[in-house]
């Protein structure tokens, strides 16, 4: 390792390698990329989540510019970067359902975002049109997104890991960053392996280390207000061949957005009462339990397969290592019946779980130089939509990078 390094960059996840990978592109690279895992394959949230590509339907941007913002620009650079790199991935669509009337109301707010964002292609439909995207989920209305799909999001990490390698940086795997003292023009980082320690001097450092970004703000600044609130999402999983009355065509399928009550449990009472008790900080919204497919690898490609996963149920974590699951199979059921009632207890198991890094009273993104140490550049709350938004929050680094 030289004596100083230009740019480090904390953490190997999506956002991680995806910043890796713009700044060495068409440039002197002179990066390092601190990854605490052994090898850089998108663990903790970078795999440990449903693998769906947002639209960017669900953010408002009076609450969320920068979600809004680079979840409808990175959804249309992950396509375009998928296909050029052939990661497993597939523009699925997705129908967001209203299974009563009193919903209705849920889904013209959810399209309303969606205008507002400039989501391309979104319409409302009725629910005879939504039976012939998925025959076996019950609607009165719907939501037709065309630009939602899923991603194999560990091929994905991998892919921007080798192609930013292979540019020169440097990824020191298997360290952690134990201390960080600023100091005159740049940074004293000392990393931990499982052998030995090393110190060494950078000019700039990205905290892109996910559900750590807050503790790392704070070990360099103290001042730095962010804390962590995370969250569990806990998942299940059917197969959908086993009958032809839970046969899916392979769409995302998601109830409308709802208060959620502080043990996990659904709020049903009309918009106008959830806009209510939501300003009044008594519940959370969430997008709810959904259907979403997946994919597989054969000789021929990357096709759709049989398994469909039913998540997230949401629940809190012990700690940031805790992926335990607390949820039985009957929530998931519970929570489904309403969109795709012919699911049977004996059809689902439980899957993975998986922790977001969920900022305590705070909703958007936080990527912003530090107030006292402006060569350090804070990621911090990149929770969901963070995977769809990683190419798009790598530009937008750059760009304050370069400011």
């Amino acid at each position: 390792m030289s004596e100083e390094i230009k740019i480090t960059i904390i953490g190997g996840g999506a956002v991680g390698c995806a910043i890796a990978y713009e700044l060495s592109r068409n440039s002197h690279c002179d990066i390092a990329v601190i990854e605490k895992n052994s090898q850089v394959r998108g663990e903790n949230q970078s795999s440990r989540n449903s693998g769906v590509i947002h639209a960017g339907i669900y953010y408002p941007k009076s609450k969320g510019p920068l979600k809004s913002r680079l979840c409808v620009e990175g959804n249309r650079m992950l396509y375009e970067f998928c296909e050029r790199y052939d990661v497993p991935h597939k523009k699925t669509g997705k129908l967001v359902v209203a299974a009563e009337p009193m919903e209705e109301d849920y889904l013209d707010d959810v399209f309303r975002i969606a205008v507002e964002n400039d989501v391309p292609g979104v319409e409302m439909i009725d629910g005879r049109r939504a039976a012939l995207f998925e025959p076996n989920i019950r609607a009165v209305s719907a939501l037709y997104v065309p630009t939602s799909g899923i991603i194999e999001s560990t091929s994905l990490v991998d892919k921007l890991y080798k192609l930013a390698k292979s540019a020169g940086v440097m990824f020191l795997l298997d360290n952690e960053a134990i201390e960080i003292k600023p100091g005159n023009n740049g940074f004293m980082v000392k990393i931990r392996s499982r052998t030995e320690t090393e110190t060494f001097k950078t000019a700039n450092i990205i905290n892109a280390a996910g559900l750590y970004s807050d503790d790392l703000a704070k070990i360099i600044n103290p001042d730095s207000p962010y804390r962590m609130d995370p969250v569990k999402g806990e998942s299940a999983k059917f197969y959908k061949s086993k009958r032809d009355n839970i046969f899916m065509n392979g769409l995302n399928v998601y109830p409308v957005p709802f208060g959620y009550l502080p043990g996990g449990e659904r709020l049903k009472v009309s918009f106008k009462e959830f806009q209510k008790q939501s300003s009044e900080g008594k519940i959370s919204k969430s997008v709810g339990v959904h259907l979403t497919p997946t994919l597989e690898t054969g000789r021929k490609g990357h096709k759709l397969g049989d398994t469909v996963t039913l998540g997230p149920a949401y629940s809190q974590p012990d700690n940031k290592e805790d992926y335990s699951h607390k949820r039985e199979e009957k929530y998931y059921l519970d929570m489904i019946k309403a969109i795709f009632p012919n699911l049977k207890p004996g059809d689902i198991s439980l899957h993975q779980a998986g922790i977001r890094a969920r900022l305590k009273d705070h909703y958007d993104f936080i990527i912003e130089r530090d107030k006292k140490y402006p060569d350090l550049v804070n990621l911090i709350g990149i929770d969901s939509p963070g995977l769809t938004s990683s190419l798009a929050i790598a530009k937008y680094v750059k760009g304050l990078l370069a400011g």
